[in-house]
């Protein structure tokens, strides 16, 4: 390991000076942010349609959510801040990007809290970056070995922070292995961006176990890399990813945010999450089965809207809603555009709120109320129709998977053959009931 390298003069504050310090903290105790997977200049991607002004916001919300998280460390007056890695989207970083994130750590460090940055998988060290001057208050962790920083007051080190940052995108070593046994008589974080376990939907970057982490006998270990809010160890040490601070994508739902820490010598940490997201992403069914007319469909989507926007606390919201239920409009609403003109329609009222609301899509996944229970008893088309395919349905798995290999041959010079060889069996079975479903559509339809 490194020899510690300590907090330059301009960090070493005589907190003594500053007359609202000992109402907010206990000389035993220290605060920090913890953020992560900022992916500044990140282009959104998964929106089939925006007009201009919901583009405008959502190419600005990474950073809007950097400068939130900015402004609550002000706030709240922490000790310094810790980003875990992604704080670009990409390792050929934009200029604007860089130049954002430069002037947020500025803005740290005019109030005097530090900060200490490490890189990960999405902004490797070895990618491209512009030569800027970056404010002495600022720690960047290095790639060859563990940097070890003090933090100071009142003249003594009152914490350490100690991490290593990303030398490549590509990282499959164990890079916990590499931080060494902190002192144990002051509070020690340790700045890591990886991937911990094998369920996190990400990518084995740094792979680690929360073993591993539990051995080095830190306090908290700040990560980065898995985009939701995730404290998988509380205590002993404390094991947290923040998630992302801002949602890049329709499938990142839920609040986006970072972690205000404070650490005690003789009580559990305290973490408390704080969302900073700007745009809001949510997903939804509309059960339309009590509806007996449009208009009353259209009530119920924009209810849903608004539940969801209060829900969002003030944020700007993209939502994306699936009409469900078995309802006797399904011949109304599968007619011609029906469906894309009724969120047309809905969109326009929800835009044109102060915080707007843009339904970004509407899927039709309701069914004309038919009972398929009855119709297989049925000695007609219908009742034909429904038992040809529960047969498929009921088939034992070695059949469906026969069923699945035989599609596949017949679809293999078509275009749709790369998405066959990538359906599940499950999806498989899936597909075929919402086969079953459309043909009886059709089907009734005619009768």
């Amino acid at each position: 390991m490194r020899p510690l390298c300590s907090v330059p003069a301009s960090r070493q504050y005589n907190w003594q000076k500053l007359p609202h310090y000992h109402s907010k903290h206990m000389a035993s105790s220290i605060r920090f942010v913890h953020c992560a997977d900022l992916h500044l200049d990140t282009p959104f991607r998964g929106l089939s349609h925006v007009n201009d002004d919901v583009a405008r916001t959502l190419n600005e919300a990474t950073f809007r959510a950097w400068d939130n998280i900015v402004e609550l460390a002000i706030r709240e007056q922490v000790d310094f801040v810790v980003v875990a890695g992604d704080v670009y989207d990409s390792r050929d970083k934009s200029l604007r990007a860089q130049l954002r994130f430069r002037d947020g750590l500025a803005r740290l460090a005019d109030n005097r809290i530090p900060s200490f940055v490490a890189f990960g998988n999405h902004d490797p060290v070895d990618g491209w970056s512009n030569t800027l001057e970056w404010p002495q208050e600022t720690h960047f962790f290095g790639t060859r070995e563990v940097d070890s920083c003090e933090v100071h007051r009142d003249g003594t080190v009152a914490a350490t922070v100690h991490g290593i940052s990303f030398a490549k995108e590509d990282i499959k070593d164990d890079l916990a292995a590499r931080f060494a046994a902190p002192e144990k008589v002051i509070p020690s974080i340790a700045v890591l961006h990886c991937n911990v376990g094998s369920n996190t939907g990400h990518e084995p970057y740094a792979p680690t176990t929360i073993e591993e982490l539990s051995s080095k006998g830190f306090t908290y270990w700040a990560l980065g890399h898995v985009h939701t809010h995730h404290t998988l160890r509380t205590d002993g040490p404390a094991i947290v990813y923040p998630g992302c601070s801002q949602s890049r994508h329709p499938n990142e739902t839920g609040a986006k945010g970072c972690c205000i820490v404070t650490l005690h010598n003789s009580q559990p940490p305290d973490i408390r999450f704080v969302a900073t997201d700007t745009v809001r992403y949510f997903r939804g069914e509309v059960d339309v089965t009590q509806c007996s007319s449009i208009d009353a469909i259209r009530q119920e989507i924009t209810t849903a809207c608004t539940s969801a926007a209060e829900q969002a606390e003030g944020r700007y919201l993209v939502a994306r809603l699936s009409l469900t239920g078995h309802t006797p409009l399904q011949r109304e609403l599968a007619r011609g555009n029906a469906i894309t003109e009724l969120a047309e329609s809905i969109r326009t009222d929800l835009f044109a709120r102060e915080q707007w609301v843009w339904l970004e899509r509407l899927s039709l996944m309701t069914r004309a109320p038919y009972d398929i229970e009855q119709l297989r008893t049925q000695q007609d088309f219908a009742g034909d129709i429904v038992r040809a395919y529960t047969s498929l349905l009921e088939a034992d798995p070695q059949e469906m998977k026969r069923l699945k290999e035989e599609l596949e041959r017949d679809v293999t010079q078509s275009m749709l053959s790369r998405l066959v060889e990538r359906v599940t069996e499950e999806e498989f079975r899936q597909l075929i009931e919402k086969a079953m479903h459309q043909t009886l559509d059709l089907v009734l339809e005619e009768d």
